[in-house]
């Protein structure tokens, strides 16, 4: 049986950033699923199919660009990228729907308003 919570994966090679960022949302109300790496992410996204993807831009083993696009070819799940390197990777970010940016570093509360806003927005979508 589905948890009924909504699911959160969160993809970060920092173990510290998914250690904390999983306890707070935890605390929020959401079930979490983590990852390592882009390439794990995929792999626990095919299993788990999440309401909502947290990723980091750069990590070993598949980026958070692949990621997204990946995720995007099968999902309409909402995907926030974090990171420090927004105006880089602007273009490649804008070319991949229903992606949210959160430069790092980032306040807990923003995270959490922006995940809100995504699963809202991301539950209409999925109703088209």
């Amino acid at each position: 049986m589905r948890d009924p919570r909504p699911t959160v994966l969160i993809v970060d090679n920092d173990d510290g950033m998914v250690s904390a960022l999983s306890s707070r949302l935890e605390h929020q109300g959401y079930s979490v699923v983590t990852a390592g790496t882009g390439a794990q992410g995929l792999a626990v996204f095919r299993t788990h199919e999440p309401d909502l993807v947290i990723t980091d831009l750069n990590m070993p083993t598949g980026d958070g660009i692949t990621l997204a696009r990946h995720i995007r070819n099968a999902s309409k799940a909402p995907i926030i990228i974090v990171t420090g390197f927004k105006d880089e990777y602007r273009d490649e970010l804008r070319s991949i729907a229903h992606v949210s940016v959160l430069r790092k570093p980032f306040e807990s509360s923003d995270l959490l308003d922006l995940i809100e806003m995504e699963l809202t927005l991301g539950s209409n979508r999925a109703a088209d």
